[in-house]
């Protein structure tokens, strides 16, 4: 069923979102042929900075023992970049044959048969319209942080990915680290006791303070493909205080990005979910208790969030605690900020004061970004990937509990995905059925910050009861053309 018929006769319609600011191809016989050992044939969604374009960073350096077939993205000096990546693992390959195109509509209805899975890194609006149409085409999808815009796209997609049966995965890559797996066991272990508290902290804000002057896009770009689903806004270049809407500073505008939260949310609360089984309930409520908003139609340049999950199995119930951008009193400007929204000094950030505190009592460095469980015995800080554990008292760290958790040697995020198209029998490790809990606890971040400072929104898992205002940002629209299909 298509998304727009879904809704046409229902409760979301006539609604006016906040958004609108200025297997079926996948046969058997062919997964027998991967399990043997043939390359998975890869389709490249966004071909930017997390996909990679050079040797020494980024996702594609991970795919690059499959078959690149084609690529996508709306900025062609980007196309032979990412050819060069291939040719440099590859050399053998005619990497000229890798199929180019400005709009992922058009490289779906011609490459689909060719291909077998896609990996998406375009920026957050892109991501549910791409994925859920190469499911609708059978196809395995790989897609960035966070899952998707808008909590309503994270249920489809979740949805969609059962309804097809490919293998999905979503790219909080710390999530493969061995740092996290320690974590967890720690925590299972009972190493710090019964956690009510845990306190995550970003170092960054993703807002605006103006809009910058608009200007052509690059030549050659496909200016309308870039703003896709979006409503069409203008391009503009990068400036001495920010990086340019393309390729950065879409994460601090309403209807493209999420803020900070949806930038480094999904990393930063990670460890949590896995480690406190958050994904087996719903948060019961959630609080923005101070929100600073940018210009019109930018998220925000400080917030402070708190969820409250209730009690799960041998787990009492637990305090998350969400803290970026600069602390009160310190002005969001070049000194204080960088172009791309990291606070030039620690001391310039909204950190959580308990953060401080630890680090005082105990001597220990907690850094700039991270989260800090609160056990009854002391204190864990893990890093914002993954890895950095931190005990207070130190003398936590030992005994060091039995490792429970699968390793597999060589295993990153990326083959994490492939070796589950390989062998479905074991999941990719954040495929959507986990991402899905996550991702909407990010989102209702933002939606709690939309909704206003010091309002407590009563959660029940799928909408916030009697408050239509609050549930208006639930979701979004789309340009003709560009509809959700699931």
């Amino acid at each position: 069923m298509k998304r727009r018929d879904f809704i046409k006769t229902g409760a979301l319609a006539g609604l006016s979102p906040l958004f609108n600011i200025g297997c079926v191809g996948f046969g058997t016989g062919r997964a027998r042929q991967i399990a043997a050992g043939a390359k998975i044939r890869l389709g490249l969604i966004g071909c930017g900075g997390r996909m990679g374009l050079s040797v020494n960073y980024g996702i594609l350096n991970n795919l690059c023992g499959e078959e690149i077939v084609c690529l996508c993205d709306p900025d062609p000096s980007r196309w032979d970049k990412v050819r060069a990546v291939v040719k440099a693992h590859q050399p053998h390959t005619d990497v000229a044959k890798i199929a180019a195109y400005h709009d992922y509509r058009e490289m779906l209805d011609k490459e689909g048969s060719r291909i077998d899975a896609v990996v998406i890194a375009t920026p957050n609006h892109h991501h549910a319209p791409a994925a859920l149409r190469a499911m609708a085409l059978g196809l395995h999808v790989y897609v960035e942080k966070p899952m998707a815009l808008t909590i309503e796209e994270v249920r489809l997609m979740r949805a969609a990915a059962k309804r097809y049966g490919v293998v999905t995965q979503v790219g909080n890559h710390g999530h493969s680290e061995e740092g996290m797996r320690r974590l967890v066991e720690y925590i299972a272990a009972g190493q710090i006791g019964q956690v009510h508290d845990v306190y995550c902290y970003d170092d960054r804000l993703n807002a605006m303070r103006y809009r910058p002057p608009s200007a052509p896009p690059p030549a050659g770009m496909d200016w309308d493909s870039w703003c896709g689903p979006a409503p069409i806004c203008d391009y503009y270049a990068p400036t001495a205080d920010h990086n340019g809407l393309h390729p950065h500073d879409w994460h601090s505008w309403i209807g493209y990005g999420n803020g900070s939260i949806g930038n480094m949310g999904t990393h930063i609360l990670d460890p949590a979910f896995w480690a406190l089984h958050l994904g087996e309930t719903a948060p019961e409520s959630v609080v923005a208790d101070d929100v600073e908003w940018g210009c019109a139609g930018s998220w925000s340049w400080r917030t402070t969030l708190r969820w409250r999950f209730p009690a799960r199995k041998g787990m009492d119930a637990v305090t998350l605690h969400w803290y970026d951008g600069v602390k009160d009193g310190v002005p969001y400007d070049r000194a204080h900020v960088n172009r791309i929204g990291c606070c030039l000094k620690r001391e310039y950030q909204n950190l959580p004061p308990i953060v401080e505190e630890v680090e005082r009592r105990y001597g220990v460095g907690l850094g700039e970004l991270g989260a800090l469980f609160v056990g009854e015995k002391g204190f864990i800080r893990i890093g914002p990937h993954g890895n950095a554990l931190v005990f207070a008292p130190k003398e936590l760290s030992k005994p060091k509990p039995p490792k429970t958790l699968p390793r597999e040697k060589g295993l990153n995020h990326q083959t994490d995905w492939l070796r589950a198209i390989r062998n479905p029998s074991r999941a990719a490790g954040c495929d959507f059925g986990y991402s899905a809990p996550l991702a909407e606890t990010v989102l209702l971040g933002n939606v709690a910050a939309l909704a206003g400072k010091g309002r407590e929104l009563r959660w029940d898992g799928r909408n916030v009861p009697g408050d239509e205002c609050a549930n208006a940002f639930l979701r979004t629209s789309y340009r003709k053309g560009w509809e959700l299909e699931a």
